[in-house]
């Protein structure tokens, strides 16, 4: 049994603590799915978004890499604004952001748009330091790989939700629509949050200071975080890879219809929610996360050789399978991911630890759409650009490997093996 344990998240939870951490995850996964949806927004409808404004589709990989980088900035005092207003706190301002700027992005304009990836950028930077912070409090030890992984599902939910309403909903009305059901979601969230702030962020320490650095000292003092701060990096890398250009690809290269495209993106999300739950399963179940991660990594490599490989002569339902079983594990090894930094990170550092690590996963958010498109423009084809995610998914096995033979550093959860 572990040593040390955190407040209100013993390993035997009387049931009204079983219950408030059951409301806690669905909480902050219900958070976490509407920012992402509203993120991945504009890579769903990146042909309709890019007809309109009359530039390549392909620079969609620039706007996403503008979003990420906003909340890569953000992530360097998100875990000191977690703890100074409150996770709950931090979650409705998140929440009023992504409402504020799909409501921006109904205005149909170049500058709108803009606005409205600076928005979500800072929205996303938030949520999840905010979401450690009350995980690490209301979760038990024994669980905590599934019900972390359970809340990063919010991701590829997230993906699920933009994937099968935007298309018909741009179909039906225009593009913009979409991003104003988005934004009416957020409203109402954001509202229902109220209802539990009090007790939530009975925590929150008003007087904490947001220093210069952040939240990266802590990548200086525990050298088994940075490392896998750079796995993440890499890991982050290849999953945007898929998620924003996977579309494009589908329909510019394969001859899919951008409706058929949008369902099969969201088969890629479902599979993504089902691996993130199905890898914290066997995360718990062995009692180590870092196997896992890089059986992961070497599955990824693998499926990113298949993918492209695939032409318009490949049948449908071939194109499916690959890339469901891509999403399963490039959009699957988040949860057990944060898992593992929160169990190697003393309880007073999770939010700021959390928060390093994402500095360097989203500097991989950054560069990697980016470096895709350059791929592209260099290439000619999308297949030319999966060499990206492929180097990434190496890159990502070394890091995890070199993080599991530095050694520990006895956290205040103790370390669960």
């Amino acid at each position: 049994m572990p040593k040390f344990l955190p407040p209100a998240a013993t390993l035997d939870q009387p049931p009204a603590s079983r219950w408030e951490a059951w409301i806690v995850v669905a909480t902050t996964t219900w958070v976490q799915a509407l920012t992402s949806a509203a993120m991945l927004l504009v890579p769903v409808l990146a042909p309709q978004i890019a007809a309109d404004f009359g530039i390549p589709t392909g620079l969609v990989g620039m706007q996403v890499s503008l979003l990420y980088g906003i909340a890569m900035l953000v992530s360097l005092q998100a875990g000191s604004l977690a703890r100074r207003l409150g996770a709950c706190r931090s979650s409705q301002v998140a929440m009023a952001l992504v409402m504020l700027g799909c409501a921006m992005a109904g205005g149909g304009t170049p500058a709108a748009l803009l606005l409205t990836t600076l928005l979500l950028g800072v929205a996303y930077g938030l949520t999840n330091p905010a979401a450690a912070q009350l995980l690490a409090r209301y979760t038990p030890l024994r669980h905590r790989n599934l019900l972390y992984s359970i809340k990063q599902s919010g991701v590829p939910l997230g993906g699920v939700l933009s994937g099968s309403l935007a298309p018909s909903l741009a179909h039906a009305w225009s593009w913009h629509a979409a991003f104003l059901v988005l934004s009416l979601a957020a409203l109402v969230t954001g509202l229902a949050l109220q209802l539990r702030r009090r007790d939530w962020d009975r925590d929150r320490a008003p007087t904490t200071l947001l220093r210069g650095s952040g939240s990266l000292t802590v990548l200086y003092r525990r050298p088994q975080i940075l490392w896998l701060g750079m796995a993440g990096f890499c890991l982050a890398a290849a999953q945007l890879s898929l998620l924003s250009f996977t579309v494009a690809f589908m329909v510019e290269e394969l001859l899919i219809t951008l409706v058929t495209a949008g369902v099969i993106m969201s088969v890629v999300h479902a599979s993504g929610v089902f691996g993130r739950v199905g890898w914290g399963m066997l995360a718990d179940r062995l009692g180590r996360s870092v196997p896992v991660l890089c059986g992961l990594a070497v599955a990824m490599l693998v499926l990113f050789v298949a993918v492209s490989l695939l032409g318009p002569d490949t049948p449908v339902w071939l194109v499916i399978a690959l890339l469901s079983a891509a999403g399963g594990t490039a959009i699957g090894w988040n949860g057990v991911y944060l898992s593992e930094v929160a169990r190697r990170s003393p309880k007073a550092e999770v939010s700021e630890a959390t928060a390093a690590v994402l500095v360097l996963t989203y500097m991989g958010v950054l560069t990697g759409p980016a470096l895709f498109s350059v791929i592209v423009s260099l290439g000619g084809s999308y297949s030319a650009g999966f060499l990206l995610p492929m180097l990434a998914s190496l890159l990502a096995l070394f890091c995890l490997r070199a993080s599991s033979r530095t050694q520990e550093v006895p956290s205040a959860h103790g370390i669960d093996r």
